[in-house]
């Protein structure tokens, strides 16, 4: 009922609403800015087809075929193996390149059935295929407070020794 999309300007970005405005002003007015400079890729997860609109409608969701159900974005960076997991940072060099998930949100209406852990997998699995052609040691995120931080632990993440809002997830 759910498709995962490269983001485009086709999408109905004004219509998102995770409750957290700087994720919201940032899908709207960032993204794809972001996108056509080549700095990030964003995903959106949007009805699949019109029979999944029409689902989601008589559950009582107002969607439309462009909705956005929820997003993420990735970029490639380096970390410092000071902001790693300690048993983490001894196996790496000083500087390791990772894909950093920038942003991750649902539509607030939509929370807590399980769209982010979906878009968390398919976000694992875009960064575990690009690290299998260039090298890339792991993902890491910086989570805006320590309920995110708990959902990322949930799939594996490792926080930092030091900044627990810092996680990694090792992709070898």
């Amino acid at each position: 009922m759910i498709r995962l999309e490269p983001l485009t300007g086709h999408h109905d970005r004004n219509g998102f609403d995770c409750g957290v405005e700087a994720l919201d002003v940032w899908l709207k007015q960032t993204a794809l800015q972001h996108q056509g400079k080549g700095i990030s890729r964003s995903f959106v997860a949007v009805p699949a087809d019109e029979s999944a609109v029409q689902s989601w409608a008589e559950s009582g969701y107002p969607v439309q075929a462009l909705s956005i159900l929820g997003f993420y974005a990735l970029t490639s960076a380096f970390v410092l193996t000071e902001d790693l997991p300690a048993r983490q940072a001894k196996r790496y060099p000083r500087q390791i390149p990772v894909t950093r998930l920038g942003r991750l949100a649902t539509r607030s209406d939509m929370q807590g059935q399980g769209l982010g852990r979906l878009l968390l997998a398919d976000a694992v699995n875009r960064a575990h295929t690009a690290a299998q052609a260039v090298g890339i040691a792991g993902l890491f995120v910086d989570a805006k407070n320590e309920a995110a931080a708990r959902f990322y632990q949930r799939y594996g993440f490792i926080p930092s020794t030091d900044q627990p809002l810092k996680l990694f997830l090792s992709l070898w």
